[in-house]
């Protein structure tokens, strides 16, 4: 039997057999006691079912269980049987907070509708509450899309409102900032949650063996069912395989997975180089979410690095380690090029005791000086992030970058140029 959803509690055996019987009848998984303090020791706040009690009843009447249920769990709905005529204690109830009263003899439908009506407003309340936390606090996205800076709630946001909608998504961002994570996170919280979650690492998809890899009795179509189909590393796909992939999605025709894809660096740079079909890009491009990257992020570093040292911690069953102040002004200046990735192999090595070694950015000119950058540095590094986020913004199409830039083309073309950008 399934786990019943209806509490029948009445210490009258007979009555209670009978009403369990008419809800079984029913369809509804119901359980019986005989004693209010029986089934108070079974209510849990979480759970999606309704009481149905009698009024009268030896130890805790039906009223005081009432008001115990109310304190225990305030959103389960509790159904009150009455004697005929006891309407002063019917009235006293509902003002308590019961969803209703039925009056002994009860007919069959009329206890059946009663319950089924408090099922579906618990059904709902439940539902309802699920969402508020989504919106308001984030619910589970909180803890796998961390941080409190403006992009990272701008990220969530996102990914809150496209994960119910059957469109694919474009995840855009650097190596490490977590495109693979907000994928998983959009399927969980989906309606094809349930379906399976298939990553393809794109770069490792040969010409020769593509039929049998994605199209295959065993491959990732298959596998993925009316799931996600995840394309890791988009950009990474071979040109001759592009047109395949395009034939795939468009033979879909609303059956088969959802596709949610990644690109790391620029979709116009990327198109411009010839690593992307242009028309690949638009088909896949349904809906975009940009991953920032972790130097972008406010002070989002501190809160990650907590979480990712307790994690180790926890893992390798350490004691937490000391951060020195040195430890965290050398983590503030570091400019991250590995993002997020980067932070957590940097938390695990002072987990386990190792030095802490941060490697500079590349293509950021020079080294600090004296420990701190130089202002020709900063200044470059932030043109570059600016400029980088508008073209991500803009889906890579740099007229509209330069207008939400307020500068004219010809200039961002050139700054772009100067930064090895273009």
């Amino acid at each position: 039997m399934k786990d019943p959803l209806v509490h029948i509690v009445d210490d009258d055996e007979d009555l209670r057999e009978a009403v369990l019987d008419t809800l079984h009848s029913a369809g509804l998984a119901a359980q019986g006691f005989a004693t209010a303090r029986a089934a108070l020791a079974r209510l849990d706040p979480e759970w999606p079912g309704v009481i149905v009690s009698d009024i009268r009843m030896p130890g805790m009447d039906g009223m005081d269980f009432l008001r115990a249920a109310r304190e225990l769990a305030p959103d389960v709905p509790f159904v009150l049987i009455t004697g005929h005529g006891d309407v002063q204690t019917a009235i006293a109830a509902m003002k308590a907070g019961a969803f209703d009263f039925i009056e002994k003899p009860a007919r069959p439908e009329y206890l059946v509708g009663i319950v089924r009506r408090a099922l579906e407003m618990r059904r709902l309340q439940i539902e309802n509450s699920a969402l508020r936390d989504m919106l308001e606090g984030g619910g589970p996205l909180r803890a796998r899309l961390i941080g409190r800076s403006r992009a990272m709630r701008e990220v969530r946001r996102a990914v809150l409102a496209v994960a119910p909608l059957d469109v694919d998504v474009l995840l855009i961002g650097e190596t490490g900032t977590g495109k693979e994570t907000a994928a998983r996170a959009i399927h969980d919280i989906s309606p094809r949650a349930e379906a399976p979650f298939e990553a393809v690492n794109c770069g490792a998809l040969s010409e020769g063996g593509w039929a049998q890899a994605m199209e295959g009795a065993r491959g990732h179509l298959k596998r993925a069912g009316e799931g996600t189909l995840f394309l890791d590393a988009l950009e990474s796909l071979a040109e001759p395989l592009q047109p395949r992939l395009l034939a795939l999605l468009e033979r879909r025709a609303g059956e088969g997975p959802r596709v949610l894809a990644t690109l790391k660096g620029e979709p116009a740079r990327l198109i411009a180089e010839g690593r992307l079909r242009a028309d690949l890009y638009y088909r896949i491009n349904v809906a975009q979410i940009v991953l920032p990257p972790l130097a972008e992020r406010e002070n989002d570093i501190f809160q990650l690095l907590e979480h990712f040292i307790r994690e180790a911690a926890a893992r390798h069953e350490l004691k937490l380690p000391e951060v020195t102040p040195e430890a965290l002004r050398r983590l503030r200046a570091h400019d991250w090029p590995g993002n997020v990735r980067e932070l957590r192999n940097v938390a695990e090595k002072m987990v386990i005791g190792l030095p802490l070694a941060l490697a500079p950015r590349p293509s950021d000119g020079p080294a600090p000086i004296d420990g701190e950058e130089g202002y020709e540095v900063a200044m470059a590094r932030f043109e570059r992030a600016l400029l980088r986020h508008a073209l991500m913004q803009a889906g890579g199409r740099k007229g509209a970058a330069a207008e939400s830039l307020g500068i004219p083309r010809k200039r961002l073309y050139l700054r772009l140029k100067a930064l090895g950008m273009g």
